[in-house]
């Protein structure tokens, strides 16, 4: 029964590392027409894989899902502005939620299992859609907050709305610096350097966290 519990568990990280990964890299190439709602029902796999990775505070968590799924598809459906900006918040909350209890798994965890690894990835993913999410906002709200210096899209161009946001987040995390997307007011600067900052701190906090699990396995092995 354990066994299957953790079988379980470790399918359910799978899930979550592969929604995150096909709304991140996959469906943003698709045309908007079509990005938008792929994005849609990738998110829906991440808020029900997401709660269901968790070992614990399930119950709360899944309200939040719920509401987060439940506002995503109703401000699509009748394109209410003020309904899609409480629906941006509700899928940064639960997403940085999700973050936090994945960090703190891992952080409890006595051995570095496969579903540990599967955690550190989608953790980090996470955290750059909930960036990607507010800049997507900025972008929206201010078009004087980034210069972008991006060819004219064709009529058979596959670029969407969701994929910059997404490009320059990740870019950003990475330190790439590519400069083709300025951040020109001083608060994107500053949430620039923020994204930046915190893609480094995560991947050296997270890949130290696993080392010193190796370290310590290796030691109590050697006992």
């Amino acid at each position: 029964m354990l066994r299957f519990f953790y079988q379980s568990k470790t399918l359910w990280s799978s899930i979550l590392v592969v929604s995150v990964i096909l709304s991140v890299f996959v469906f943003p190439v698709f045309p908007e027409s079509d990005s938008v709602t792929l994005l849609k029902i990738g998110f829906t796999l991440i808020f029900l894989s997401g709660v269901m990775s968790l070992e614990r505070f399930r119950w709360p968590v899944l309200g939040l899902s719920m509401l987060a799924f439940i506002l995503s598809w109703i401000s699509d459906i009748n394109s209410w502005i003020f309904l899609s900006e409480v629906s941006r918040a509700m899928n940064v909350l639960f997403f940085m939620v999700v973050v936090f209890y994945l960090i703190r798994q891992m952080a409890t965890a006595r051995n570095v299992t496969a579903r540990v690894i599967l955690e550190s990835i989608a953790g980090y993913l996470l955290l750059g859609l909930i960036f990607s999410v507010l800049v997507a906002a900025i972008m929206q709200h201010d078009p004087t907050a980034f210069m972008m210096n991006m060819p004219p899209k064709g009529p058979s161009s596959s670029d969407s709305s969701s994929s910059v946001p997404l490009y320059f987040v990740f870019v950003t995390m990475a330190t790439l610096g590519y400069g083709d997307i300025v951040p020109l007011q001083p608060y994107t600067r500053s949430l620039a350097v923020f994204i930046s900052v915190s893609g480094q701190l995560y991947i050296a906090v997270i890949i130290a966290m696993l080392m010193g699990k190796f370290i310590n396995n290796d030691k109590k092995e050697g006992k």
